[in-house]
């Protein structure tokens, strides 16, 4: 090594969209999650970045599309993130989840299925 520091980029997750809303038992959201994906240093949006959206509660009160739990999206130009359409599930409550990126510190967003 040459002794000069290897600087690692360092991103932020910004919740966009889809947090706070509520369905009733096996209908869909209106809205998909949503984050926005940004440098930490210069908040310049950063492209095709997989960010990962995944279900970390107990019980299934809500799944994406295809009874999936997690999925996997790119970023596009200008850092944003949107999962596939979210379905209320079996279980009344709160059902929070994971947003995750390399080089950034996750991020939890909660949704609600309503009686």
């Amino acid at each position: 090594m040459n002794g000069e520091a290897v600087h690692r980029r360092t991103y932020m997750i910004l919740p966009a969209g889809g947090t706070g809303q509520h369905a009733v038992h096996h209908r869909a959201f209106a809205h998909p999650l949503k984050a926005r994906v940004v440098d930490s240093e210069d908040r310049t949006p950063v492209t095709e970045l997989p960010v990962t959206f995944a279900w970390d509660t107990m019980s299934q009160q809500a799944l994406f599309e295809g009874a999936q739990e997690t999925v996997t999206v790119l970023t596009d130009p200008q850092g944003y993130a949107e999962s596939p359409p979210l379905v209320a599930g079996d279980a009344a409550g709160t059902a929070s989840f994971a947003v995750t990126a390399a080089g950034a510190p996750p991020v939890h967003v909660e949704i609600t299925v309503d009686r």
